[in-house]
């Protein structure tokens, strides 16, 4: 047991994360005081799957965003649950046809992969995920997709995906983008790999639902309320492109917004 009078609590990186909540823009530091940070004095995990002490949000936020080992196979169960209602309403604003390429960022357990590959059961689906453990859970999920030739996935990273510069029709990105760079390279590789007249669906959380749920933790790069998502794609690589989000209400009352980009 650590005594924790003598060693004190762990010391908390310091990683830069926007705050788009209310359209503030302001740069600010995860692990330093602020109104939408976790408070200081994280819980104690003291031994789970070998992570030894680290706050319990802060971890169970890293396990969303690039899920590891056991918990990371718990994580993409939950993943599953928690992005059924977000993945059918993105993948209705895509608009899948027959005969698309359809590539997914981020795809975790693959659930939204299955439903997109009976979609454009004429064409190709492609995912790009960075986690060994999601790529596994996806795989045998979509065998049989995958040995038809239907269903392709890729381990890589968003800020440089492995894919053709205009190879894909519609591109779905569903609770990822608090993990890309502020800078937007992550939007700006997808808008390279989508066609003219291509469009790209993008979900994300509230911030306030975000809050309410403390998945808020050092991978958490930004976060992000109409306005603030509205002033981020304006000033992405889709500024020029048609950008319209609609705000959908999920279980619980809490509130997601979904963006649909169409590439001229």
């Amino acid at each position: 047991m650590l005594d924790e009078e003598a060693q004190g609590p762990p010391a908390t990186p310091l990683v830069p994360q926007i705050d788009r909540c209310g359209g503030n823009d302001s740069l600010a530091f995860q692990g330093a005081p602020g109104r939408h940070l976790a408070p200081s004095g994280p819980s104690v995990v003291e031994t789970l799957d070998g992570i030894g002490t680290i706050g319990l949000h802060n971890f169970i936020a890293q396990q969303f965003s690039m899920p590891e080992g056991m918990c990371g196979r718990a994580a993409g169960a939950v993943m599953g649950l928690i992005n059924h209602l977000p993945n059918r309403r993105a993948i209705e604003r895509l608009g899948i046809g027959e005969r698309d390429d359809v590539l997914e960022i981020g795809f975790g357990p693959g659930w939204a992969l299955k439903k997109m590959a009976r979609l454009a059961h004429s064409g190709t689906v492609t995912g790009v995920d960075r986690s060994p453990t999601m790529f596994r859970q996806a795989q045998i999920r979509n065998r049989a997709a995958i040995q038809d030739g239907k269903l392709k996935l890729i381990q890589g990273t968003f800020e440089r995906l492995p894919v053709e510069t205009a190879s894909m029709d519609k591109v779905l990105a569903v609770n990822v983008i608090y993990f890309c760079s502020p800078t937007g390279t992550a939007l700006a590789e997808a808008h390279r790999v989508l066609r003219p007249g291509g469009t790209m669906s993008i979900y994300a959380t509230d911030c306030s639902s975000m809050k309410r749920l403390q998945f808020v933790g050092p991978e958490t790069r930004q976060t992000f309320d109409l306005k603030g998502l509205e002033d981020f794609l304006g000033k992405s690589a889709f500024a020029s492109d048609h950008i319209d989000i609609q705000m959908i209400w999920l279980p619980f009352g809490f509130r997601g917004l979904v963006a649909r980009l169409c590439k001229r």
